[in-house]
């Protein structure tokens, strides 16, 4: 009996889709003295919210990377096993591991977008937890089909922390306009 199992994607592709398209929808590129003028018109709370978005859209790149060379695989299998080993181990969980250092550095001034952020920590810290156990699984000769388990559940609970986190985010930014 031939055993695999599907990676379930549980890597939220955040990217631009954290901040709703409303906020940076504009019909023409705004002069610098128009840009100047509209940023002194928005509160200090927006102001915060958009340094913040500016600061993931620097690194998602290296969440994107880690999400599309993930999604690359689709199962594992015993004849797959040393592919996708290769795929976490070189591509994966480097640059996911890139993605949460950065994103550890960014401390928002605003008290809400701060707690917000902590959502954001947890859900990112218990997907790279769970890479990491996935990719664990796969090192040996056979698959380690309990750890690879241990492993999709923490990619499940960070997506839930993930998916918090921007149900949130988006809730705030409404809240600004």
């Amino acid at each position: 009996m031939k055993k695999w199992w599907s990676l379930s994607l549980s890597l939220a592709l955040l990217g631009s889709a954290v901040v709703p398209a409303s906020v940076f929808a504009a019909e023409t590129v705004p002069s610098q003295t128009q840009q100047a003028e509209d940023e002194a018109e928005l509160s200090p709370a927006m102001l915060a919210a958009l340094e913040y978005t500016d600061r993931i859209d620097a690194i998602v790149k290296y969440e994107d990377k880690a999400a599309d060379t993930f999604n690359s695989v689709g199962y594992v299998s015993a004849a797959n096993r040393k592919e996708v080993y290769k795929k976490l181990n070189g591509i994966v969980v480097p640059n996911y591991s890139k993605f949460y250092y950065e994103l550890k550095q960014i401390k928002p001034t605003d008290p809400k977008l701060s707690k917000l952020h902590s959502y954001y920590l947890q859900g990112a810290s218990l997907q790279l937890q769970g890479m990491e156990l996935i990719k664990k699984s796969l090192y040996g000769a056979n698959i380690n089909w309990t750890t690879y388990k241990q492993g999709q559940a923490k990619l499940k609970s960070g997506k839930a922390k993930l998916d918090l986190f921007i149900s949130s985010f988006d809730k705030y930014m409404d809240s600004l306009e």
